[in-house]
């Protein structure tokens, strides 16, 4: 693939995009557009990170999962961020499950020419430093959002951060993939959507919900989403 469409897709994702041209032109021999379809898993529990991934578009999930099989999500990564955080922590070994939540396009970067351009200590050190505490704050906020918000306003916050990701009010996505991520049984997701869509905020069909008021959905939704939203406005504007 040519340099120049790979700057264009790179420019598409923001921790790229604040690289100086002479960062960048280390790190373009070991670029590679990739695109990863929906369910597809990139690493699981206890996995070596041998790639990092910079969406351009997309979703991407890290969950949590239990001894049994259940899984919750904790944090998700669009164009703002990088999956592969623990290769600059130096154990690159990565604690949850990584999921591909909504299709997306990525770069795709070796763990080795990360790391090297990280210790160069110039911008792709200072954003995935800024990166990994947003990154935590929406981790740390997913652990309060579980355990104390009901599934009901968890639903609403997660469709307004998976808008906010893909920048569309239609999302692709099967009530049996939302109760993974939401960590409660299908019948609950049913439940809950087919309430939302009665109350006309959101409409359902099999596989595809489309937001239709977002103002009524985020009063809907807890104070999580407002706060994780503000935690990445001022790591954009940082």
């Amino acid at each position: 693939m040519s340099s120049s469409k790979h700057s264009q897709d790179a420019f598409q994702n923001r921790i790229l995009a604040t690289l100086s041209k002479r960062e960048y032109e280390r790190l373009l021999p070991h670029l590679k557009s990739v695109s990863l379809f929906q369910g597809k898993i990139l690493y699981g529990v206890g996995d070596t990170v041998e790639y990092a991934y910079f969406p351009t578009g997309g979703m991407i999930s890290l969950l949590s999962i239990t001894e049994t099989g259940k899984t919750i999500e904790v944090s998700m990564v669009g164009s703002e961020g990088m999956v592969g955080i623990p290769i600059i922590l130096e154990l690159n070994i990565t604690p949850y499950e990584i999921m591909v939540q909504l299709p997306c396009n990525a770069i795709r970067i070796r763990a080795e020419a990360v790391k090297t351009e990280f210790h160069q200590g110039g911008n792709l050190q200072k954003q995935l430093l800024l990166y990994m505490h947003t990154l935590l704050t929406q981790v740390s906020q997913s652990a309060a959002c579980n355990g104390f918000h009901t599934v009901e306003e968890r639903l609403c916050r997660w469709l307004l951060v998976g808008r906010d990701c893909v920048q569309s009010d239609t999302l692709h996505l099967t009530q049996e993939f939302l109760s993974h991520m939401l960590g409660v049984p299908r019948t609950s997701v049913t439940m809950i959507a087919g309430n939302l869509q009665r109350a006309g905020l959101i409409r359902y069909s099999r596989g595809k919900i489309r937001i239709i008021d977002r103002e009524s959905l985020e009063s809907a939704s807890c104070e999580c989403y407002r706060m994780v939203k503000k935690g990445i406005a001022h790591y954009l504007a940082a």
